[in-house]
C-alpha cells in the first residue's frame, strides 16, 4: 500500500490532514469554444505545428466540461474530500473585459457539485491558459492588472463557493518555460523575456491578492509554486546549479519576502521594476502550495542561461524521464522552512507518468504507487523535521491533456480512454481509496 512507510502515529494519518487530487482546466475541459469561451494562447499554440508531440489539443480533452459531475462522484467514491482544480479565465472574462455569466454557470454548477458531494474545492485562477487576446500577453504589464480584474470578478461571482483560492499555478512555467526556453505556449527563446514574464505574473499575484481581498475577506489565499532538486554533476558545476537555484528557488520566494534577488540571475535580462512592485509582490500569504516531481542533474553550458540539465546515473525513472527522487522534496521543504518564515504548506501537486496499459480492464501501475509511497514518507519526514505541511494532492485525478507531451504521458489516477471517455481506476486508484479508509 502506498502508506506502507508512514508511522501509525504520522500526521498523514489524523483525520485533519488534507488528502486531494488535482487537474487543470485546459488539461480536462474540453469545450473549447462553448458558451462565449474566447481562444486561449495554448488554443493557438497547439494549432502551431510541431509545437505538440502528438499534433493534439484541448478541444475535447477529457470533456470535463460535461462529464463533471460523474468525475466528482468518482473522486469521492475513491475518498478524496479535497479537490484541486482551475477556472479557465477564457472562459470567465469576454474579449471585452466583461464577465461571461454562461461561463460562469458552468462553474457555479461545478463548485456546487463538489460541496453536494463532500468535497472541497481548492481553486486555482490561472493555470496557464491567458485569453488569447490580451496583446503582448505576459510581456505586458497591464495583462497583471487585467489579472487582478479578473480575481476580482471570480471572487465576486463565485466566492461564496470558494473557501481556498490560489492566484497562479507555478509561474516559472509560464515564463522561463514559455518566453525563454520556449516549450509553452507562446513559445518564445529570449531569456530576458523570460525574467520579464516571471516579473510580471509575480505582479499579477500580488495585484490579485490584494483585489481579491478587497472584495471579501472569507478566504484563504495562496500561491503554487513548483521546485525540482537540483545536484551540480561535478564540483566544478557548483556555481552552475546555484545559478539554477536561484532561478527555480529563489527568484520566487525572495518576492514573496521581499528580498533582493540573485544578481547573477537578474544580469541575464533587464527587469522592468517600478516603484511599489516589490510590497505589491511581498502581499502576504495565507498558505503557500508546493509543486514537486523529479530532481534535475545541472552542467554548467555556455548559453544565455549558464547551465545545461540533464539525467545520469541509474536511478528509476517515469515514463516522461525524469527522475524518481524523494528525498529531495524533503529537502527543498526543510530549506525553505529554516530559509523563510513560510506559511503553512500544501502539497498541491506530486505524481508520476506512467506508460500504463488497459488489460481486461485493468491497469496495474505498479511503478506510480511505488511513487507515491516514497513521496508519502518524503512529506512525513518533512513534518518530522519542523515543516507545517497542512494537506497532500496527487497529480492528477484522471489521464489529460500533458501540455506539449500531448495525450503522450499518462498522470493519471483514473485512466481515460479518449475514443470513449470512460474512466477506468488503476491499481494506484484502489491503493488511495484504502488508505483514505484507514484514517
Amino acid at each position: 500500500m502506498i502508506a506502507d512507510k508512514i508511522s501509525a502515529s504520522s500526521r498523514l494519518r489524523q483525520a485533519d490532514f488534507e488528502f486531494g487530487v488535482a487537474t487543470s482546466s485546459f488539461q480536462i475541459e474540453g469545450a473549447s469554444r462553448v458558451d462565449g469561451k474566447q481562444a486561449s494562447i495554448w488554443d493557438e499554440f497547439c494549432r502551431q505545428p510541431g509545437r505538440i508531440l502528438d499534433s493534439s489539443h484541448g478541444d475535447v480533452a477529457c470533456d470535463h466540461y460535461h462529464r463533471y459531475e460523474d468525475d466528482i462522484r468518482l473522486i469521492r467514491e475513491l475518498g478524496f474530500e479535497h479537490y484541486r482544480l482551475s477556472l479557465a479565465w477564457p472562459r470567465l472574462i469576454t474579449e471585452s473585459g466583461r464577465w461571461n455569466e454562461k461561463g460562469a454557470d458552468f462553474y457555479r454548477r461545478l463548485l456546487e457539485c463538489c460541496h453536494a458531494h463532500g468535497v472541497t474545492p481548492n481553486v486555482t485562477l490561472y493555470h496557464w491558459d491567458l485569453p488569447a487576446s490580451l496583446q503582448g500577453a505576459w510581456l505586458n504589464r497591464d495583462t497583471a492588472y487585467r489579472f487582478a480584474d479578473y480575481a476580482a470578478m471570480a471572487v465576486k461571482h463565485l466566492g461564496d463557493l470558494m473557501p481556498r483560492v490560489s492566484t497562479l499555478n507555478e509561474p516559472w512555467c509560464s515564463s522561463i518555460l514559455s518566453y525563454d526556453l520556449g516549450y509553452h505556449a507562446p513559445g518564445h527563446n529570449d531569456r530576458a523575456e523570460g525574467l520579464q514574464a516571471a516579473h510580471h505574473l509575480m505582479l499579477a499575484s500580488g495585484l490579485g491578492l490584494q483585489a481579491m481581498r478587497a472584495e471579501r475577506s472569507d478566504q484563504s489565499l495562496g500561491l503554487v509554486l513548483n521546485f525540482e532538486a537540483l545536484q551540480a554533476r561535478t564540483e566544478q558545476d557548483q556555481s552552475a546549479r546555484d545559478l539554477v537555484h536561484a532561478e527555480r528557488i529563489r527568484f520566487w520566494m525572495d518576492r514573496l519576502f521581499n528580498r533582493d534577488p540573485s544578481p547573477a540571475l537578474m544580469a541575464q535580462g533587464r527587469v522592468d521594476e517600478q516603484s511599489g512592485d516589490r510590497a505589491i509582490m511581498a502581499e502576504p500569504l495565507d498558505w503557500l502550495g508546493v509543486n514537486y516531481y523529479t530532481r534535475s542533474m545541472v552542467g554548467a553550458a555556455d548559453n544565455p542561461r549558464g547551465y545545461e540539465l540533464t539525467n545520469e546515473g541509474e536511478t528509476e525513472r517515469t515514463h516522461i524521464g525524469w527522475d524518481i527522487h524523494p528525498q529531495g522534496l524533503t529537502d527543498i521543504l526543510v530549506e525553505l522552512h529554516q530559509d523563510y518564515p513560510l506559511p503553512p504548506i500544501y502539497i498541491t501537486e506530486n505524481g508520476a507518468a506512467c506508460d500504463d496499459v488497459l488489460e481486461a480492464g485493468r491497469v496495474n501501475d505498479e511503478l506510480r504507487r511505488r511513487y507515491f509511497q516514497g513521496h508519502l514518507a518524503a512529506v512525513d519526514q518533512a513534518i518530522e523535521q519542523g515543516v507545517d505541511i497542512r494537506g497532500y494532492y496527487a497529480w492528477s485525478l484522471m489521464d489529460n491533456f500533458e501540455w506539449a507531451y500531448g495525450y503522450t504521458q499518462r498522470f493519471g489516477l483514473v485512466y481515460v480512454d479518449y475514443t470513449t471517455q470512460a474512466r477506468i481506476p488503476k491499481a494506484s486508484a484502489m491503493d488511495w481509496q484504502r488508505f483514505l479508509r484507514t484514517r
